[in-house]
């Protein structure tokens, strides 16, 4: 392994510019951002100015992927993933691809069969996984601070969607040529650490509609858990007014999203008002979704794909319910 890994960039939107380079840049002992390549002509130099980076601008995917580098951040609309995460483990690249990995548990099942194949790390951005308030919140959890879970309650409501707010002209959210859309983007997440929490999904029906988009844009989801909880999960980008909101309910108390969504409170059961307030601890305790790569690629982890492929799972069965007014069942995969 050389004394320092070296990753290529395709894609440098808003994702790379705001998570990974940042990241990338504060583990510059151990990285090189060496090339990129980008379909919109001048943005390499442009957003690399920006950054302060120096990679060598490659003219195609293919120039990239032929470059000497260890391993490549994909951060490309999502209809891109599936397709350039092939060509770059075919190419001897460890891969760190952002979310939602593919649009279909058939094609992460090829891309984890081809990682396994090819001795390579495959690693799905699902950024949720790396939060440090969320990791205090599962730890209280499994040590038993709620008891057993009960409901758990998830709303991530916005008046626009993303293209319209946190990420100004990125149309692709909303293009299903793209595959963009609520589910794809936001349930990715949302359900994911839902699993995270309760454990896996047992089955669940969904209400999925496109009242002001050609892809979703409302989605309503009821799920059953194998522990015997339960769970809602409420998106739209089309409510007056943007809400966030997250409850765990377990029989021993109540942990619920406060402080702007900085902090959880914890209401014991019987009582009305917080026992404690749960915030993320400061100075880096939880590694981020780069440093987990670079670990998984310095031990030869085979499972770095695991949360990302099942996430996958719980999207196509939310896709599939709703589409076909039917209980479904999300197909994991076991390793």
């Amino acid at each position: 392994m050389p004394e320092k890994i070296r990753f290529g960039f395709l894609g440098l939107g808003k994702i790379a510019m705001s998570d990974h380079i940042p990241a990338l840049k504060a583990l510059a002992d151990r990285v090189e951002i060496t090339a990129a390549y980008d379909p919109v002509p001048g943005k390499v130099q442009s957003q690399s100015a920006i950054a302060g980076i120096a990679p060598k601008v490659c003219c195609s995917e293919e120039d990239l992927l032929s470059q000497d580098i260890d391993a490549v951040i994909i951060a490309t609309p999502n209809v891109f993933h599936y397709p350039q995460t092939i060509a770059a483990l075919k190419a001897g690249k460890h891969v760190l691809v952002e979310k939602p990995m593919s649009f279909s548990t058939a094609q992460a099942d090829e891309m984890v069969n081809l990682a396994l194949e090819k001795g390579l790390v495959l690693q799905v951005n699902q950024s949720r996984r790396y939060n440090a308030l969320l990791h205090v919140i599962k730890k209280e959890i499994d040590n038993g601070l709620i008891g057993d879970i009960l409901p758990f309650r998830s709303q991530r409501t916005m008046a626009r969607s993303p293209e319209m707010s946190w990420s100004p002209g990125a149309y692709w959210f909303i293009d299903p040529a793209y595959e963009g859309s609520l589910v794809g983007d936001i349930a990715v997440h949302m359900a994911d650490a839902m699993d995270w929490f309760c454990g896996r999904t047992a089955s669940l029906s969904a209400v999925t509609r496109k009242p002001n988009r050609k892809v979703e844009d409302e989605v309503f989801v009821l799920f059953n858990y194998e522990s015997g909880a339960i769970g809602t999960m409420e998106l739209s980008w089309n409510f007056p007014t943007g809400f966030r909101s997250d409850e765990i309910y377990g029989t021993k108390g109540t942990l619920r999203l406060c402080c702007g969504g900085l902090a959880f409170e914890f209401i014991p059961a019987g009582s009305t008002s917080p026992a404690k307030v749960f915030t993320a601890p400061s100075g880096g305790t939880v590694a981020n979704a780069q440093e987990c790569f670079l670990d998984a690629i310095a031990t030869g982890s085979k499972s770095a794909w695991e949360f990302g492929r099942n996430a996958i799972a719980l999207v196509e069965a939310i896709r599939l319910a709703g589409a076909e007014n039917q209980i479904k069942i999300p197909a994991y995969r076991k390793k």
